[in-house]
């Protein structure tokens, strides 16, 4: 995995029932939408989280590919969801992708 990346589970659940990353310093929370995920970014900074959302897509690519089979994912899409300013917390980020499969 990613030095930068680290998986999260909270201490006061038994079952944690939201995926949650740190990416560095900045915490991440994430759930599959249709076709792929959404990232819920907890930054303002649209071009630090952009920067961040493409760390984890990176590293979900390297760790599913499988180059011996032709397996790859391939990214559609990687966009900011827009908000309104005032009910703004955090920086929203949908990626869409495709498993090209070899088989």
């Amino acid at each position: 995995m990613h030095d930068n990346i680290k998986f999260f589970i909270p201490k006061d659940e038994t079952i944690p029932t939201a995926l949650l990353l740190y990416v560095g310093d900045v915490l991440v929370r994430y759930e599959r939408i249709h076709g792929g995920f959404r990232f819920y970014i907890d930054t303002k900074d649209e071009v630090k989280a952009m920067e961040i959302a493409e760390k984890i897509t990176q590293q979900m690519k390297l760790e599913h590919d499988e180059s011996q089979h032709g397996v790859s994912w391939r990214t559609l899409s990687l966009e900011i969801v827009p908000q309104e300013e005032r009910y703004k917390i955090d920086t929203i980020i949908d990626w869409k992708y495709r498993v090209r499969d070899g088989y």
